[in-house]
């Protein structure tokens, strides 16, 4: 009798457990920071060592010296970079993707390029597919333009709706969108509260099926009310997000916990 029990309550614990599994998806701008001080303090923040999807904006890399290697070693991730730029003789810039489940089909996106008139830079998009418990998820990791108005906003993010909708499961979009609510005079000269960034975004990934619980709460830049950072999700259900203090950054880090979207909710997509 205990046996049969067992037998029709063990596939129901098993479904329940797959159900109720949850991931945290982690984004932080590390302000080009290296060397054994930021490994340091990537080892002691427990927020970061809580990520299974790690994305990261201003990441530097040389021959010698592969930042990206280093840090998913720290955490025991799995990791790819992708080069936006030469920065300087020895470093290249760029974005990473670190998982704690293997990475596959990863691909650089070249963004439209917007003439700042001083310190204007190549933008990219790095785009992998993580095989996570939850699922295949496309991930998709990019940094924006600063002084960009809301009619640039769309142009520069063109390219990165033409790589999610190839893909119709769940997908991530997440970095450093430079949201400041500043308009910006032929991209130099700022006057605050002209413009709404954050809602422009927020509109454009709506369009686009993709939703934050982000919005309230502290700041991501290290300045009040400056919100930058941004996680979005298609596909998968927030279970809990926040945004976490970083000293060595002037970037803090935003976080959300995702779990699979119920069936009856990913068919009416």
């Amino acid at each position: 009798m205990l046996r049969k029990w067992i037998l029709v309550l063990f596939p129901l614990l098993v479904c329940g457990c797959e159900a109720q599994a949850q991931m945290r998806i982690v984004s932080l701008n590390i302000a080009t920071r290296h060397g054994p001080r930021l490994l340091d303090a990537i080892r002691n923040q427990p927020e970061l060592r809580k990520a299974d999807i790690l994305l990261l904006q201003e990441v530097v890399d040389s021959p010698r010296d592969h930042v990206t290697d280093q840090i998913a070693s720290v955490l025991d991730l799995h990791g790819e970079f992708a080069s936006a730029f030469q920065a300087n003789r020895e470093y290249a810039e760029g974005l990473a993707i670190l998982s704690r489940y293997p990475l596959r089909q990863t691909e650089l996106i070249r963004l439209p390029i917007t003439n700042l008139h001083i310190g204007t830079t190549p933008r990219i998009a790095l785009v992998s597919t993580v095989e996570a418990p939850l699922g295949r998820i496309r991930v998709i990791n990019t940094h924006l333009d600063d002084r960009l108005n809301d009619a640039d906003e769309p142009r520069q993010l063109a390219p990165v709706w033409e790589v999610a909708s190839r893909f119709k499961g769940a997908c991530v979009i997440g970095g450093d969108f430079n949201t400041s609510n500043i308009w910006w005079g032929i991209h130099l000269f700022p006057v605050p509260g002209l413009q709404h960034q954050r809602a422009e975004v927020r509109r454009e990934m709506a369009e686009h099926g993709f939703a934050t619980p982000l919005g309230s709460g502290p700041a991501t830049y290290h300045l009040p009310g400056l919100k930058l950072d941004w996680i979005y999700l298609r596909g998968l259900q927030a279970a809990d997000s926040g945004v976490t203090p970083i000293r060595f950054s002037d970037h803090n880090s935003v976080w959300i916990t995702v779990r699979a979207q119920p069936k009856s909710a990913a068919g009416k997509e």
